[in-house]
């Protein structure tokens, strides 16, 4: 069976699939600019001085498992 479309419906095809795929790249941009804000974040709550973060109340053990999580982990 072979599908054929029209030249309207094909320009609709076509402008549909632009709008998914525009959506699916605002999806991952967004995504990946999370990730990466995560990434500094940790990177630099790592660099703290514990001694610092002791005054706040978060020991040695928490500032570790923090600073070490994947980016991926919220």
């Amino acid at each position: 069976m072979t599908l054929t479309l029209r030249q309207s419906q094909s320009e609709t095809v076509r402008r549909n699939l632009a709008i998914c795929s525009l959506e699916l790249l605002t999806r991952v941009t967004k995504i990946i600019a999370i990730w990466r804000q995560r990434e500094i974040s940790r990177t630099s709550f790592y660099a703290l001085d514990p001694s610092i973060l002791k005054d706040v109340g978060i020991s040695d053990s928490e500032r570790f498992i923090e600073g070490n999580k994947p980016f991926w982990e919220a």
